[in-house]
């Protein structure tokens, strides 16, 4: 179980959480966007107003304001064995295993290249966002600079990520099982990660056929330009990141912190998004509306080529490109065991529909799909990027 460096009070904490529940179940947004929580008066939005309230009350007279990151922890390689994963899924914290993907064909050879030639053809979605940092006007940043989508072929997009940097392919799905999962199959080590998820114990578990945890049910591609960068976002189920080229910043936190992420709430639960740009320094956060960010504790590490970083279920996280560096990455997702590490958001991910929905197509497929990363990552912030409906017009 995880540690926080501070504990919050309780009662605001369970007021807090109670109140983002209700809002999410069956709060009716009064005007404007999603984002903007222009919500009806109901009892929920008490709760939820009254919990930040004081929760803030709190921490600026007990919590001093966080300025240096923690380290996460880092392990070689040869040192990632079953028992020392397990540690780490027992104490939820984030881990990076250096050179843990060094032996993958994947590292060996993707590049830019690779994709342009054998790929070329595949119309991919990609982000279309400037990403631009916004003036210090004391209002939040709309999402719609970071949650803008497109379609372009994959020689285009690698056309754009070395030129005019416009577009990124972030957590793209469809590609992967292209040519019968070729990209899985011959350059990626899906056993290397069910060795480090566990799953040879938990096929041992009672529960394993309803619940299969360890296993990867989505293998994901990012192909980033040097100056992507996404907002705060978190997810269900345990996240390997493997970087295959170029370098990374990341910056994560707890579950437990997330009344200090400022998420936007909305009624698709399989994926949480912040209105905070992490890149603004506290104060300017603070004046955009966000004061209880400054007190909340993040971690921090550069993840290099041939680096695998781990992060627990719904671990908060922001991540920047390192300058000068273009990046290919890979994401697998397993599912997690029954836990409580984030109660209200499990509570709210297994009574979403949309979620059901995934999950059933997820046991009768073994995977993701763009349209579903989409719908879930996107169409929030403008239902022009819902991938579904784009079909349908198709």
């Amino acid at each position: 179980m995880y540690h926080p460096p501070f504990t919050l009070p309780w009662l605001p904490h369970l007021s807090y959480w109670l109140g983002f529940g209700h809002l999410s179940r069956h709060g009716k947004i009064a005007s404007g966007m999603q984002e903007e929580h222009n919500f009806q008066p109901c009892f929920g939005l008490d709760l939820f107003r009254r919990g930040e309230e004081q929760l803030l009350e709190y921490c600026q007279k007990h919590v001093p304001e966080h300025v240096d990151d923690i380290p996460i922890h880092e392990v070689d390689a040869k040192d990632a064995t079953p028992a020392m994963m397990e540690k780490f899924r027992r104490w939820q914290l984030p881990v990076v295993i250096k050179g843990g993907a060094r032996h993958w064909k994947a590292f060996q050879e993707f590049d830019l290249d690779f994709f342009a030639q054998h790929y070329g053809d595949i119309d991919v979605p990609v982000h279309s966002e400037p990403n631009q940092t916004f003036p210090d006007d004391g209002k939040p940043v709309p999402l719609k600079n970071f949650y803008q989508m497109s379609y372009v072929k994959m020689r285009d997009l690698v056309e754009s990520v070395v030129t005019d940097e416009r577009y990124s392919a972030k957590a793209i799905e469809d590609v992967m099982h292209e040519n019968g999962g070729s990209l899985i199959k011959d350059y990626c080590d899906l056993n290397h990660i069910h060795h480090l998820s566990g799953l040879m114990e938990y096929r041992k578990k009672w529960y394993f056929k309803t619940v299969p945890v360890g296993y990867v049910i989505s293998k994901q591609l990012f192909i980033q330009s040097q100056r992507s960068h996404t907002l705060w976002h978190t997810e269900p189920g345990y996240n390997y990141f493997v970087a295959i080229a170029g370098e990374k910043d990341w910056r994560v936190t707890s579950p437990y912190y997330s009344s200090g992420l400022y998420s936007v709430i909305k009624d698709n639960a399989t994926y949480h998004v912040s209105r905070v740009d992490g890149r603004e320094p506290n104060a300017v956060i603070a004046r955009r509306g966000f004061p209880l960010y400054q007190y909340m504790p993040k971690y921090k590490v550069r993840v290099s080529a041939g680096d695998i970083l781990v992060l627990p279920p719904w671990w908060w996280h922001t991540v920047s490109n390192a300058p000068g560096s273009h990046s290919i990455s890979l994401t697998f997702r397993t599912i997690a065991e029954p836990n409580l590490y984030a109660p209200m958001l499990n509570y709210l991910k297994w009574r979403d529909p949309h979620a059901k929905e995934i999950r059933r197509k997820v046991l009768q497929h073994g995977r993701l799909f763009d349209e579903d990363i989409a719908s879930s990552l996107y169409a929030f912030a403008d239902p022009r990027n819902d991938l579904r409906s784009r079909q349908a017009a198709d």
